[in-house]
């Protein structure tokens, strides 16, 4: 379902990686760069205030781990590396000299 403009985001209802019987399972999330820190930084336990202190590319690859045990691993976050320079954009910037 489609969030309204400003409301509030929340970790999604249907928890990633808690299925046990779902071996080799995974969820793609396509959002908002704010949203996939938020996310991060909620699936780590840590303060989601800490998003303003990460920093994440358009187009971008965050992998997160979700083990059925609960165990979460951020494998990368904001990775760039399957574009060139001239396709990294932040806001209205090009390239990583900002």
């Amino acid at each position: 379902s489609r969030r309204r403009r400003g409301r509030r985001v929340d970790i999604p209802r249907r928890p990633f990686g808690r299925d046990r019987r779902a071996r080799g399972r995974y969820d793609v999330v396509v959002c908002h760069a704010n949203v996939i820190r938020f996310f991060a930084l909620r699936a780590l336990q840590l303060p989601p205030e800490g998003w303003l202190r990460l920093c994440t590319m358009n187009a971008s690859i965050t992998h997160i781990t979700i083990l059925p045990s609960g165990h979460v691993s951020l494998r990368t976050l904001g990775d760039i590396g399957h574009l060139t320079p001239e396709q990294i954009t932040f806001g209205n910037y090009v390239g990583t000299n900002w």
